[in-house]
């Protein structure tokens, strides 16, 4: 009769379990990511709202970086009634106080992105090589014209400036687009001459390009809530050799540090023609006193200098029906 009870008793227990289990698992979705996916745009269309992005980070724990999901990737999504999505993101920035922070971008997406600076800035100048060749990459060595000194080992940033960047209403000049197309280490100082190799490339490095003094870039971090500060601007110009950009490519706006804004915020924006449109969103990955570099995180039309960037407003980015850009490579 004992053995027969204890049967019982363990049929009864896992009914309970399987119940349990079934509860624990039924209110988790499974999605596969498909190209041109985002974790915005997968929670605009699945959870109805776009603003609840961090809840799907958070259930899917091994993502490091909200912004590096690839197709094929299997992610869990919560079910969501529309009656408690208030209620969780109120407790989401709570929440977010305890989890672990990660990288915005990495190191090489804020040294490609470049800053606008009031002046070009420079030490000296890539110049002729050994090989004769004017255009350069990876491992290549060529000679640098400095007009300070140097040792072996000293490192320099190898930048393009641009022309001056005019203010689309104002009509100022704001200063010039510095972008940085790798890093020069030197490698041999003899007989006067001085050789440099690049260690890193990020673009097209040729003769007369500008040497400017190595220091190093932390990627900006931030837990899986972002601000949006109630900051309004313009883009005012964007990465070389685009007028459109899209998903990951970066734009440079006219508000910076001392107007408000840090690193990690996010901004909706707006075309203003006829009517004002949103057209994407941007996120902040570094800034200077009143300028600041952004990455475009989605779009649903093509962002261009020009366009304004205001705080983002829940009634304006509601699911279209379309998938924004996608988040599925980086660097």
């Amino acid at each position: 009769m004992l053995k027969i009870r204890n049967i019982l008793l363990a049929a009864a227990a896992l009914m309970l379990l399987s119940s349990f289990s079934f509860a624990e698992t039924k209110d988790l979705k499974e999605y596969k990511i498909v190209k041109g996916d985002t974790l915005w745009g997968i929670s605009a269309t699945e959870l109805k709202d776009p603003f609840l992005w961090p809840r799907i980070w958070k259930e899917n724990s091994w993502i490091d970086n909200p912004h590096l999901i690839y197709p094929g990737q299997v992610i869990k999504i919560p079910r969501i009634s529309a009656a408690d999505q208030e209620s969780k993101k109120e407790e989401a920035p709570k929440a977010s106080l305890l989890e672990k922070k990660h990288p915005i971008v990495g190191e090489n997406m804020i040294m490609k992105g470049g800053y606008l600076a009031d002046a070009i800035p420079g030490v000296g100048r890539v110049g002729t090589s050994p090989s004769g060749h004017t255009l350069f990459g990876n491992g290549d060595i060529f000679f640098v014209e400095l007009n300070q000194s140097a040792k072996v080992g000293d490192k320099f940033y190898v930048i393009k400036a641009s022309e001056p960047v005019i203010h689309p209403i104002t009509k100022k000049n704001i200063g010039y687009l510095i972008t940085i197309s790798g890093i020069a280490e030197i490698v041999k100082m003899k007989d006067g001459d001085t050789t440099a190799r690049i260690n890193k490339c990020f673009g097209e490095i040729e003769r007369g390009d500008i040497l400017d003094i190595y220091y190093d870039i932390k990627p900006p971090v931030a837990a899986a809530e972002f601000r949006s500060p109630n900051v309004n601007g313009m883009i005012v110009a964007a990465g070389p050799a685009k007028i459109f950009h899209s998903s990951l490519d970066f734009i440079y706006v006219d508000r910076g540090c001392k107007d408000g804004i840090e690193r990690g915020d996010v901004f909706r924006t707006i075309a203003v023609d006829d009517h004002a449109v949103t057209n994407g969103m941007i996120q902040v990955i570094s800034c200077k006193d009143h300028t600041a570099t952004a990455i475009i995180q989605s779009s649903l039309n093509p962002i261009e200098p020009g366009n304004i960037f205001a705080r983002i407003d829940e009634s304006e980015m509601k699911p279209s029906g379309k998938t924004p850009d996608a988040d599925t490579k980086q660097e």
